[in-house]
């Protein structure tokens, strides 16, 4: 199986293609992303369609994977944000290899992807390593906090308050 980028310009034509495995990856994105956020990145080129198609049977698309580019202050990743497919142990190795190296035309220094705990496994054998947890509380709800007063006394400021907490200087009552 091969793996292609998607041009831009060709998105809309192979939607009927891919659509099956888009509707798999929304779900994983826990209500961040809808199919319409997905493929609005890559039209707009935020981020960058490519295909796993198996040329042996007139060209059939078995996967898509979802990269951009990411430009922290002081290093540059090619993020794999979303993956689906059938068949991934045929085609996981050629696409890691053809991402990589648009990882490195890019001038990227590292791949990442923000994925289930299932790639730690999957790409162990492939040199990747977990780097981070994210843990999410979701139902927020606005809780009840004290404002801190704080007045000058011969030009120092003191704080005043009446509980041993710290708040951020500046809250403003609103917000408390």
């Amino acid at each position: 199986m091969k793996v292609y980028l998607v041009p831009q310009e060709y998105v809309r034509d192979i939607y009927p293609k891919i659509e099956e495995y888009i509707d798999r990856v929304v779900p994983t994105s826990n209500g961040r992303f809808d199919k319409i956020d997905l493929l609005h990145d890559i039209i707009v080129g935020k981020a960058t369609l490519w295909t796993v198609v198996d040329e042996e049977e007139d060209n059939k698309i078995y996967g898509i994977i979802f990269t951009e580019i990411t430009s922290y202050p002081r290093r540059k990743f090619l993020s794999i944000t979303f993956a689906s497919g059938d068949r991934l142990d045929e085609w996981m190795d050629e696409s890691l290899k053809v991402l990589e190296n648009w990882a490195v035309d890019n001038e990227c220094e590292s791949m990442e992807i923000t994925g289930r705990k299932g790639w730690v496994k999957k790409l162990k054998p492939h040199d990747w390593e977990e780097e981070f947890v994210i843990i999410k509380k979701q139902n927020l709800k606005k809780n009840n906090l004290e404002v801190v007063k704080t007045e000058k006394d011969n030009g120092k400021e003191s704080r005043k308050q009446s509980t041993p907490t710290v708040r951020v200087k500046g809250i403003s009552e609103s917000t408390a």
